[in-house]
């Protein structure tokens, strides 16, 4: 069994892949400790001929976004641990997953670092030293990509499919199951945003609906993990659910679209 499964998404990255995958296989860690599984979601262009010059186990699906191709990558995985990595996006230098390797150790979760390249603005993110609790209620860092997650925690629970906002509801769930974790300081990948992901499109009623449904599915959580329940609640009501919900409908019944004003 490897110590690590990598599981890449790509849907038309054919610009990035290729320093993604690079940057994995540079790494200085043993090339037995880890498997890399590149799920291609019906990509037009050319980086599914790029990603076959590389040594991974490469998969298809049709359109189900990155939700749905990392749940294919999550059941053909066969790692102890299971890190979610984008394929525009690529690991910060050679050491990292060896600093990875020694450093997880039977936890649940590792919580990652990461360098922020904002269209040539650069910084650093890491997440808060905090509890659990405090991390349900209030983390901002949602994305899969920042957590290196032991497969047996993530047990049978899958990602959204089809939709933007796809990991808000997995990442949630996988922090209230949590029972012991660790953080990784030096940062673990460059998170590059480019043109035309899901964090530079406007921000639509489609999307925003997507996002509704993420946050709405959170109640079911409240049920599964009462422990948690206060702490969901509290995320629910800060995330202003009421106001995306009357925005919606004011963009259905008159075409004007407000998100901007009150979201970033």
């Amino acid at each position: 069994m490897y110590k690590f499964s990598i599981i890449i998404p790509n849907y038309n990255k054919g610009t990035y892949v290729k320093d993604c995958l690079e940057s994995i296989f540079n790494q200085d860690i043993e090339k037995h400790k880890y498997e890399v599984i590149v799920v291609d979601d019906g990509s037009t262009d050319n980086s599914p001929e790029i990603i076959k010059q590389f040594p991974v186990k490469l998969m298809h699906t049709n359109r189900k976004r990155a939700g749905g191709a990392r749940n294919l990558g999550l059941d053909n995985a066969s790692g102890e641990y299971i890190v979610f990595v984008d394929s525009d996006d690529f690991i910060a230098n050679d050491k990292v997953l060896s600093m990875l390797d020694k450093k997880a150790n039977g936890q649940d979760i590792i919580f990652l670092s990461y360098k922020k390249n904002d269209f040539g603005v650069h910084s650093i993110v890491n997440e808060e030293h905090n509890t659990l609790a405090e991390k349900v209620e209030k983390t901002r860092l949602l994305a899969c990509t920042t957590k290196c997650l032991k497969k047996d925690l993530i047990g049978d629970t899958r990602f959204s499919e089809g939709i933007a906002y796809e990991d808000v509801c997995f990442t949630i769930e996988c922090l209230c199951k949590c029972k012991t974790f660790d953080y990784l300081d030096e940062p673990f990948f460059v998170y590059r945003k480019v043109e035309n992901s899901n964090t530079t499109q406007e921000v639509s009623g489609v999307i925003m609906t997507d996002l509704i449904q993420e946050i709405s599915k959170l109640y079911y959580l409240c049920f599964r993990y009462p422990s948690y329940k206060n702490n969901i609640l509290k995320r629910i009501k800060n995330d202003k659910l009421p106001l995306r919900l009357e925005l919606i409908n004011e963009l259905i019944e008159t075409g004007e679209n407000n998100f901007r004003k009150y979201f970033k």
